[in-house]
């Protein structure tokens, strides 16, 4: 039997920037499950590669209902891409009286206080991963919802 092996090629844009000076949030969700719609949200961004270059889909989950709660597509990774998605899935709030963690990854788009001032203005706390871990409860479920976003484009 050969042992033929085919090299990895490396083929993901990094969607996360940690190393800047915006203040990074405290993990308030590690080892809680929600219990009720609106309750814990988790944002991430993934790129779609198409003929024209790449393109960035940030998008809001509802942790417990999995529902989608808001997106964006654009050519870009500003703030402002996720912002506008943040802004949809406040739109699309049924409980606007509950109260809601907002989780995600310590990119500078999250952390950046034109984001989090927005979030915490509408009485979402703020939540992140504390050392990015792609096997936390919450990343793996946005990427998995991003998963099938993708597969329905």
């Amino acid at each position: 039997m050969y042992n033929f092996l085919v090299p990895k090629l490396k083929n993901y844009i990094t969607t996360t920037d940690s190393k800047h000076q915006f203040r990074k949030y405290k993990n308030l969700i590690k080892d809680k499950v929600p219990t009720r719609p609106e309750q814990l949200w988790v944002s991430d961004i993934t790129y779609i590669k198409t003929e024209n270059g790449h393109n960035y889909l940030a998008i809001v989950t509802d942790a417990y209902s999995k529902q989608i709660m808001g997106y964006k597509l654009a050519n870009h990774m500003r703030t402002s891409l996720c912002t506008e998605a943040l802004a949809m899935a406040i739109k699309n709030r049924k409980y606007p009286n509950k109260g809601l963690i907002h989780h995600s990854d310590r990119g500078f788009q999250y952390c950046n206080p034109k984001y989090t001032q927005f979030a915490e203005k509408n009485g979402i706390t703020m939540s992140m991963t504390e050392q990015y871990d792609p096997y936390e409860p919450a990343c793996r479920q946005a990427e998995m919802q991003l998963q099938n976003v993708l597969i329905e484009l």
